[in-house]
Formats: structure tokens, C-alpha cells, sequence
């Protein structure tokens, strides 16, 4: 049962090895406080996860449970304000809540980053709370969630902006909201904005490409599951994750089509829910793709918190269907996700690092090192090695590009000879093959 657990469900992102991102999150949050606010601002991204992550460290340790748990944490809060949406916006029952609050605890993208050492389960849990209290004008905790938010990722902007043409919208109609609500976090994220212009690290180039058609005829898929196969090798797995999300898209886009030929039949008040909730979860990542055609910068998950409106605006036109249509589409509908996760299981994987550089450990000397071929592996290394022991091998230091977490990679780790023996070098590559190496 447990082996299955383990393997075959989400729960298997909570033991599999970390990777380069979740180790990079490790060593930056080991940092002291002032460090990370620097190293965070040269690395231009927003500290406040990490500075989480330096007292959970402190607290309960830096082995990959307990870092994975912080985001756990995250998102059972988010699951949280999810219930209190549906119960106190959307007004279903009890019973209901419950029910529907299983589409969000199976979302494959929501699942994956509540198992991951990264601030995507925080930003989901921000970004809905500050959605949440601004809908029942709780301007106080508004405020307060969308500066955490802010200081968590620099996408909170778009939710930001959302909410404000929402407002824009409804205020002389029937929704009021201190307009000084949505100054105040702007004002409070300025000190940070600065101290990364001082920093002089404002991004060019980066990694992220243009959007592809493929990704445009299958977006309502992703923004539901958070698919990046677009960015994998195709293959047989991924060729099966596209053919569940073209079927995914085709069952949402009839959700979408009813609630358009329906909206005009609902009441004031639902009229506004279906409407903010539309621009939360479709209109502001629309927005975002269309803006990466001229500027890429949309990336799936970066709109984990779109996932949640796009869940919200699937329950609210699924609950004004009838009877047999509406089981029919629950039912295709938990089917497809079950299955998708199923899939991402698989494709997202994590590269067992953990036991080869155990394996190394267990036969390397005291003076000797891991030199890593792949800047991709040096902080997966260094984590699971000797920090001080790991260098990065047949590379300058000016082909290492900044996204990488070049903040945290000191020149004097890049290593241009090999050690003379009987020192040794355990040169590793990124498909978990070793040699053995030295100069004599």
C-alpha cells in the first residue's frame, strides 16, 4: 500500500530527489536574512518565500520532507479560502463545498508545487486569499495578502491588475472597494523594485520562449493542469499528455460556451461572482499569453493562480446546468484529471540524483570532489555531497547564464583542470553517469 502511495500518487513528488531549483531554494534560504534580501534582488526574485523557508529550516530541518512540507502547508491553507469561496461567495452547501473542493486537492498543477521546494504553493495560497477578502471587502487583509504577494512573485501584478478592472467595472454599478486599497501594495513593493534597480539586475535575456499555436489551441487544458510538455522531448508519454489535454479543452470549452449563452440569465449578484471570477481565471491569463507574443514571460506556472479562478468559473457554470449534463461533464471531467495526473506522475518525474551521488559519497576520499558537467546539477550536488567539495567542470564562469542561479555559483567553483592524484574528480553528467578522473 505504502510502495503504491509512494509511486503511483502525488505523494511520490514528496520523496523523489530534489532538483536544481528546490536545491538552489535550500542554499539560499540557509543564507542570513540580510544575504537573502540581497542575493534575492541580484537573482530578481522576490524574497519572501525564502525568508519563510530560513525559519522552517531553523525549525524543523533541511532534509527534503521536511523543506517539502512548508508548501504542503501552503496549500492545504489554500484549500482553506478555496472552501470559505465556495461557501461564503458561492453559497453552496456544505455538502457541495466539499465535493467540489476535491477538483482543486486533485489539480495536477496545484498537487505538483504542494510537493515542491518553491514559492508557487505560497503565491497560490496569496493570491487566492487576496481575491477572496477583496470580494468581501476585507480591505485590511486585502491589502496585507497582495504585498505578501508581491513579495512572493512578480506575477501578483497581473492579479493586481485584474482585480482593479474588475472594480473598474462594477464600481459605479454595485461594488464598492476603497480604491486606496490597491495603491497600498504598489507603494510597499517600491523599496523592493529599487533595491533590484540598485542591484543593476533587471533581466534580458531569459529563457522562456514565445507561445506556440499548439499551446493556444490547448490553453484552456493548461491553464487547467498546468502543462509544460510543450517544453519536454516529444515522445510517446507526452504525445498521450496532448491527446488528454486536447480532450480536456474540448470538455472546457463547452463548460465556457453554456456559461456564455447562460450568463444573461442569472441574477445581479451571480451576474458579478461569474464576472470576477471569469477575469481571474480566463481573462488575466489570456492577457498574458497574448502579451508573450510580443514579450514572452508567460510560463504555466506562473498562473497557479489562475488555475483557481479557472476552477471557480468551471464549478459556477457547472452548477447552473441541469441534472444529467452536469453529472456527465463532473464525471469526464474527474476522469480526465485522474488520468493526466497519472500521466505527470510519470513525465515529471524528478532524475534520482540522490542515489548516485550517495554512491559516490560511499567510495570518495576525503580530498576528493564532484565536478558536474551541467551547472544544471551543481546545487542538486552540492546538497546531496559535500557542499564545498562540488565544482562545475568545462565551462567559464561568463557561459553560466544568470537564471540558473548564477547569485549563488562563486567563481572559484568553476574548475578548469583536474585534480592531480591521488586526489580525484568524480565527473558527473546529467544522465546520472560518472567517471572517475584525475591528472598524474
Amino acid at each position: 500500500m505504502f510502495t503504491w502511495l509512494f509511486t503511483k500518487t502525488p505523494l511520490t513528488f514528496l520523496v523523489q530527489s530534489l532538483w536544481r531549483d528546490e536545491a538552489f531554494s535550500y542554499f539560499l534560504a540557509k543564507k542570513n536574512i540580510l544575504e537573502i534580501l540581497i542575493l534575492s534582488a541580484k537573482d530578481f526574485s522576490p524574497p519572501l518565500y525564502h525568508l519563510i523557508l530560513h525559519f522552517w529550516i531553523k525549525i524543523f530541518g533541511g532534509s527534503e520532507i521536511a523543506l517539502r512540507s512548508l508548501s504542503i502547508v501552503f496549500f492545504w491553507a489554500t484549500i482553506y479560502v478555496v472552501f470559505l469561496f465556495l461557501n461564503d461567495i458561492f453559497k453552496l452547501k456544505l455538502k457541495k463545498s466539499f465535493f467540489y473542493l476535491l477538483l482543486f486537492i486533485i489539480n495536477p498543477l496545484l498537487t505538483y508545487y504542494a510537493f515542491e521546494v518553491r514559492m508557487y504553493s505560497l503565491f497560490a495560497f496569496l493570491s487566492t486569499l487576496s481575491f477572496y477578502t477583496l470580494f468581501k471587502k476585507n480591505s485590511t487583509l486585502y491589502i496585507l495578502s497582495s504585498i505578501l504577494g508581491l513579495y512572493t512573485h512578480y506575477f501578483m501584478i497581473f492579479v493586481i491588475i485584474g482585480q482593479f478592472l474588475f472594480l473598474t467595472i462594477n464600481r459605479k454599478k454595485s461594488f464598492s472597494f476603497p480604491l486606496l486599497s490597491f495603491y497600498w501594495p504598489i507603494i510597499a513593493f517600491v523599496p523592493w523594485i529599487l533595491l533590484v534597480v540598485f542591484n543593476g539586475n533587471l533581466p534580458g535575456s531569459f529563457w522562456i520562449n514565445k507561445p506556440s499555436f499548439q499551446s493556444v489551441f490547448g490553453f484552456l487544458g493548461i491553464i487547467y493542469t498546468g502543462n509544460e510538455s510543450s517544453f519536454y522531448v516529444n515522445n510517446f508519454l507526452v504525445n498521450k499528455i496532448n491527446t488528454n489535454i486536447f480532450f480536456l479543452t474540448v470538455v472546457l470549452v463547452i463548460i465556457l460556451i453554456y456559461g456564455y449563452f447562460y450568463h444573461k440569465k442569472l441574477l445581479k449578484k451571480e451576474r458579478l461572482i461569474f464576472q470576477f471570477v471569469l477575469i481571474w481565471g480566463l481573462i488575466i491569463p489570456v492577457t498574458v499569453g497574448v502579451l508573450s507574443f510580443i514579450k514572452p514571460v508567460y510560463f504555466p506556472r506562473y498562473l497557479i493562480f489562475a488555475t483557481i479562478g479557472f476552477l471557480f468559473t468551471v464549478i459556477f457554470i457547472i452548477e447552473k446546468l441541469p441534472t444529467l449534463p452536469r453529472i456527465l461533464l463532473i464525471i469526464v471531467l474527474f476522469i480526465l484529471t485522474v488520468n493526466y495526473q497519472r500521466l505527470e506522475i510519470e513525465y515529471k518525474k524528478k532524475a534520482d540524483m540522490r542515489t548516485v551521488l550517495a554512491e559516490i559519497k560511499a567510495i570518495a576520499k576525503e580530498n576528493d570532489s564532484v565536478y558536474v558537467s551541467s551547472e544544471l546539477d551543481f546545487f542538486t550536488a552540492q546538497y546531496y555531497f559535500e557542499e564545498n567539495k562540488v565544482y562545475i567542470w568545462g565551462k567559464s564562469y561568463n557561459e553560466i547564464p544568470n537564471y540558473v542561479g548564477k547569485v549563488l555559483i562563486p567563481k572559484e567553483k568553476i574548475a578548469s583542470t583536474l585534480p592531480f592524484y591521488p586526489k580525484k574528480a568524480y565527473v558527473l553528467s546529467p544522465d546520472g553517469q560518472y567517471s572517475i578522473q584525475a591528472m598524474y
